[in-house]
């Protein structure tokens, strides 16, 4: 009796070919979110409004993981005395912050909503997540383009083309 004959679609869901597209998406996403990241720090560096803000709050998590340390802050700009803002930062610069103390404010002047207190955090690994990037869709693209080869030889050595 002969067997049913596999379809290359049927091939490649059993060698769970979708794998592949979510590598390449994972890395297309992660590159992007960096990226995004690096020309919002551009953004602050180039066309950002330095003003002294005070601190409202700090808080640090402390977890088995790093430590994470976020700072609450306000700040004045032309149209509101009161802007607040708040955002991670590294431990370097969360060590040297008081409640009530001073701290450097980056905020954009067409969008004062957009500030920053920390622009290295906003850059933190920005290469290695680029590389590790490029590794994603590298490795979804050829092991995609294998397991196509590696589904196809199965197909037609079935028919007995070659």
């Amino acid at each position: 009796m002969d067997e049913p004959k596999q379809t290359l679609t049927k091939v490649m869901w059993r060698q769970q070919i979708w794998v592949y597209p979510l590598l390449v998406a994972a890395g297309v996403g992660l590159g992007a979110f960096k990226i995004s990241e690096f020309q919002k720090a551009a953004a602050f560096t180039d066309h950002g409004v330095k003003v002294v803000g005070e601190v409202t709050y700090l808080h640090e998590t402390i977890t088995n993981k790093p430590n994470t340390y976020s700072v609450s802050y306000i700040f004045v700009t032309e149209a509101d005395p009161y802007k607040r803002g708040k955002q991670l930062v590294r431990e370097q610069l969360f060590d040297t912050l008081s409640d009530g103390g001073p701290i450097d404010v980056w905020y954009l002047p067409d969008d004062p909503e957009q500030s920053a207190v920390d622009l290295g955090y906003l850059t933190r690994y920005f290469r290695l997540a680029l590389f590790c990037s490029a590794g994603l869709i590298f490795t979804g693209f050829v092991g995609g383009w294998f397991a196509v080869k590696r589904a196809r030889a199965t197909v037609l050595g079935q028919t007995g083309y070659s």
